[in-house]
Order: C-alpha cells, then sequence, then structure tokens
C-alpha cells in the first residue's frame, strides 16, 4: 500500500500548490554533488533535555526573555506548553499532552503539552530528519517541522484525523511580492501541499523515520527511507517539472512557495491538543516519543562543522 501511495505522489507530486511564477535563469545551475555529513543531532541519550541546545517553546518575545508572549507557549492549540511535558528516559525524548487546565497571558487552557524548538539556526540547504513513534487519538497534532519567518518546510503534520493521515507541505510566508492578501489573514503567501494522505500505517504502533533533504532543485520527502514526495523548483513552460541536476539557462516557471536560500531556519518537534476533532474516547496523558533528531549538510555553513566520526565512534562504542 506504501509504494502504491509513494507512485501516486511521485506522479501528482504537486499536490495544491500556489500559481506558478516565470522566470529566466541566466546561468547553468547543477545540483551539489558531496554526500551529506552531520552537523547537528540529539540522540536522546541523558536523564534531562540538552537546554544548550533546546527551547521548550517558541522563542518569539524579547531577548531577554523569549517566551514572554501570549503566542509563544500556545501558538495556534489548544494547549500550553510546559517545560515538564519534556522529559527523558531510556534513550527517548517524551513529549506529553495532558488534560490539565492552566492559564497563559489571561487566556485559559484546557490541556497542557511538548515541544522543542532548536537554538542552532540552519542556514544553507540540508537534510532534517527525526525518527518517532506518533500519539494514538485524532485529538492529538504532532509535527516535524523547520521554519524560519518566511520559510516552513513541514516534514510531517498529522492534524486532527489520526496517526494514520499525514501532510507534507511548503510555505512561503511573508515575502516582499506576495500577490494576495493571505499574510494579513494569517496564512501563508504561497504554499504547496500534498493534502491529507492516508498510507495504511498506524504510525503510533511502531517507530518510523521520516525526512525531507531541502536540495537547491527540488525538496523531496522520505517515509523510512522511501521518496513519498517531492517539490521540484523549476518547470518547462508546459508546466512539466525539471528533475535534472543540470538546469540549463533560458525560461522557466518556478515553484513560489521554494524557501528563499540563506534564510535562517530552526527545527521544531511538537505534540499539540486540537481545538476541535472527533476523538470520541481522548487518550490522556499521550505521548510522542523521538528516538533521535538529526540535520546533514553537504555544504556545511560557517560555524558548524562534521559530527560524523566523533558520532561513529560514539555509535560504535555504544555496540
Amino acid at each position: 500500500m506504501l509504494l502504491f501511495f509513494v507512485a501516486m505522489l511521485i506522479n501528482l507530486h504537486s499536490g495544491a500548490q500556489s500559481k506558478k511564477i516565470k522566470v529566466k535563469l541566466d546561468k547553468l545551475l547543477e545540483c551539489v554533488s558531496n554526500k551529506y555529513q552531520l552537523v547537528f543531532h540529539d540522540e536522546f541519550d541523558g536523564q534531562f533535555l540538552d537546554t544548550s541546545k533546546w527551547f521548550t517553546y517558541y522563542p518569539y518575545g524579547p531577548a531577554a526573555k523569549p517566551d514572554s508572549c501570549s503566542f509563544c507557549r500556545t501558538h495556534v492549540t489548544a494547549n500550553i506548553f510546559r517545560d515538564e511535558n519534556c522529559t527523558l528516559n531510556d534513550g527517548l525524548l517524551f513529549l506529553k499532552s495532558d488534560k490539565i487546565k492552566g492559564n497563559w497571558f489571561g487566556n485559559s487552557f484546557d490541556y497542557t503539552s511538548g515541544m522543542i524548538h532548536s537554538k542552532q539556526q540552519f542556514t544553507t540547504y540540508g537534510k532534517y530528519e527525526i525518527r518517532c513513534k506518533l500519539p494514538p487519538g485524532k485529538q492529538q497534532w504532532p509535527a516535524f517541522w523547520i521554519f524560519g519567518w518566511n520559510t516552513e518546510i513541514d516534514i510531517f503534520e498529522f492534524i486532527c484525523k489520526g496517526p494514520e493521515k499525514l501532510e507534507f507541505s511548503i510555505h512561503n510566508w511573508m515575502t516582499k511580492d506576495c500577490p494576495n492578501k493571505n499574510p494579513s489573514k494569517g496564512a501563508p503567501c504561497y504554499s504547496s501541499q500534498s493534502g491529507k494522505i492516508d498510507f495504511n500505517i498506524d504510525f503510533s504502533k511502531a517507530f518510523h523515520t521520516f525526512s525531507v533533504e531541502y536540495e537547491p532543485h527540488m525538496i523531496k520527502f522520505y517515509i523510512d527511507d522511501i521518496m513519498v514526495r517531492y517539490v521540484p523548483k523549476y518547470y518547462d513552460l508546459q508546466e512539466r517539472p525539471i528533475n535534472s541536476c543540470r538546469i540549463l539557462p533560458g525560461d522557466y516557471l518556478a515553484e513560489p512557495s521554494f524557501p528563499n536560500y540563506g534564510e535562517p531556519v530552526q527545527v521544531i518537534a511538537n505534540q499539540s491538543i486540537c481545538k476541535k476533532h472527533k476523538e470520541k474516547k481522548p487518550k490522556y496523558p499521550n505521548y510522542m516519543e523521538v528516538d533521535y533528531i538529526r540535520v546533514y549538510q553537504k555544504e556545511i555553513q560557517d560555524g558548524l562543522t562534521s559530527l560524523d566520526k566523533k558520532f561513529n565512534d560514539e555509535q560504535a562504542i555504544k555496540r
């Protein structure tokens, strides 16, 4: 069944997306041929979350107190994100949701939940990967994504339909050339969305690996190393995707939701509660379990170095 949907998604790669824009390329474009190298990771092996790597909220408040805003610990969910809902045990990170009332910035909430948001920013192309087990129930909204104000890539979202139906999306939020009024309404300027996909797999029953490869000409989504969606940056004038690693100068159509290169993004894994759902018997507490999060780059950005040797040595000791 999974392979059937893979074929469908590759053929219908664009999903629901914005109208393409005509562009002119004045030079040859080629893919980066280097191999991926590990530049950031957390295996969650300690007793406590490494707060030198992670926030447990959206750090959108003032620099002196980055969680001091109403959005910082609520986002668009029915819960408050609490530090104590992020715990480590036996090499796993547990992001817990629970039915506990609370208040944040004068507003009341019926639930608490957990999330992590990387302190490290990433400014070049890369691969982002998580191995996790999703929570059961249609009241849950787990997600793994990267975000940087304009750029958002949702490696996965399970939005209030249970642990079988997920969505892969790309959003461009506040580009200066936005032709519509979406941003003023709280929506992205441009989007490319797969729509909810049912792979006939209950992702709450076992651990699975989810990843995205964000490259100069293509964004590729994977589940357990099987590509399940791709979004090319360029198309020919008949709207056929350009899948080549060698793109000649000329006139093309471009996918407007494709990220603007160089914009800093950060990694987010969150377990949230839906404001509206159809779960008759919600389960609390409920958990998103994370085995690891890893980031790779082919051309390593300034300030980061390859962690391959150190990581491989550590894994050899574990074995």
